[in-house]
């Protein structure tokens, strides 16, 4: 029997995937995106940590060039004529007058000098009245802006923040305990444990910490009203490069202040009153000093970085003058970023360097003080 050839112009046959086939694709597809798909993501991380490290180094220029040409550092908070906050419970001078914090006088040195000369220095970030000149923009209207150069890349915007000028980045304040205890009188004689605040140690101080002084029955609302220039004074907020005894290299200038990671206080209780775990009423740093002026755009150390709730310092001894502390929204926060195991910090040389979040508190603290002459161990 003669068998049945194939015709050449027949197709062949097809033989599609088999399901076991398929599975095996399909497996092999997912193991290579497991793979890559990290990658990705840690080359998309690194890219972001060189521009937020880029910022920093910015900021560092324009921190030195303003002190060629002023001769001195800017200091920590330059009190306005007086704009009350309307944040129920604040009734201390972080809010009560609104202040403009160092990077306002770093815009003409950060090809922001229109922004500069249309900003009203009598007045603080949230006035919507009266424009630093004739027809120009209010300092409220200026801080709608944000600044590119005081923005991490891996930082995401606050949600509806009351004015969008936030920041990544905040001063070095170095190490103190609280803000400032008394509503009336002399500082001088309230720096101390007794009262639970000390003065700064780091480079940008605030006249807190050159021990203010007024008539012990005024409140702070009277003195400012009395003399607008009392918390001015360029001897007691501004140091210098030469004031910094520990070394430019050893000392933080400024690091990054992640808003989304304020959530208030650990602690249930403040000097004995129970208060609950208060959120804090502030989407986070600004770069204008819009929000709570300097207290928004500053660091400690003396708390662990990355930490998303901070401590309220605590003391046991009754005020003798029954003058109070700060007792609303106001813990001590260090400085926190959205980068994986650490933060970027601006070194008063102008180097950049990202420090662990793990590093020894002591050797944290130390970087933060100016001139305290510690010796650095390793970050």
């Amino acid at each position: 029997m003669k068998s049945r050839s194939r015709s050449p112009l027949s197709p062949a046959p097809r033989r599609g995937f088999t399901l076991i086939e398929l599975l095996v694709s399909i497996a092999i597809i997912a193991v290579l995106v497991s793979l890559l798909l990290p990658a990705v993501q840690q080359s998309r991380e690194a890219a972001r940590q060189a521009q937020c490290k880029n910022n920093l180094k910015q900021i560092g220029v324009a921190l030195h060039n303003f002190h060629e040409a002023q001769g001195y550092l800017p200091g920590l908070a330059l009190c306005g004529s007086g704009v009350e906050d309307l944040n129920p419970g604040m009734q201390n001078i972080w809010f009560a007058f609104r202040h403009t914090p160092p990077s306002v006088f770093l815009l003409p040195y950060t090809d922001q000098a229109a922004a500069y000369n249309d900003w009203n220095l009598k007045l603080g970030g949230t006035d919507n009245v009266t424009p630093g000149r004739p027809g120009g923009p209010t300092n409220a209207t200026i801080c709608k802006n944000p600044l590119a150069m005081y923005l991490c890349p891996s930082m995401p915007a606050p949600v509806s923040p009351v004015y969008p000028g936030y920041s990544s980045y905040g001063w070095s304040r170095g190490g103190y305990d609280v803000h400032v205890p008394a509503q009336a009188g002399d500082l001088a004689k309230k720096v101390s444990p007794t009262y639970g605040w000390s003065q700064s140690d780091g480079v940008f101080v605030t006249a807190w910490d050159g021990g203010l002084t007024w008539p012990e029955a005024d409140s702070l609302v009277a003195q400012h009203a009395a003399n607008t220039e009392w918390w001015n004074d360029p001897a007691r907020n501004k140091q210098h490069w030469s004031d910094i005894a520990d070394g430019l290299s050893n000392t933080m200038a400024a690091g990054e202040l992640h808003h989304g990671m304020m959530e208030g206080y650990t602690s249930t209780t403040i000097n004995g009153a129970s208060v609950g775990t208060i959120p804090v009423a502030s989407s986070g740093p600004t770069a204008w000093g819009a929000n709570g002026g300097d207290y928004y755009c500053e660091g400690t150390t003396n708390v662990r970085m990355n930490l998303r709730q901070g401590p309220y310092y605590s003391r046991s001894i009754t005020d003798p003058m029954g003058l109070r502390d700060v007792a609303y929204n106001s813990p001590l926060f260090s400085f926190r970023s959205m980068h994986p195991g650490g933060v970027n910090f601006l070194l008063c040389d102008g180097s950049v360097t990202f420090m662990s979040e793990n590093i020894d508190m002591s050797v944290y603290r130390a970087l933060g003080s100016r001139n305290k002459k510690e010796i650095i161990g390793e970050r």
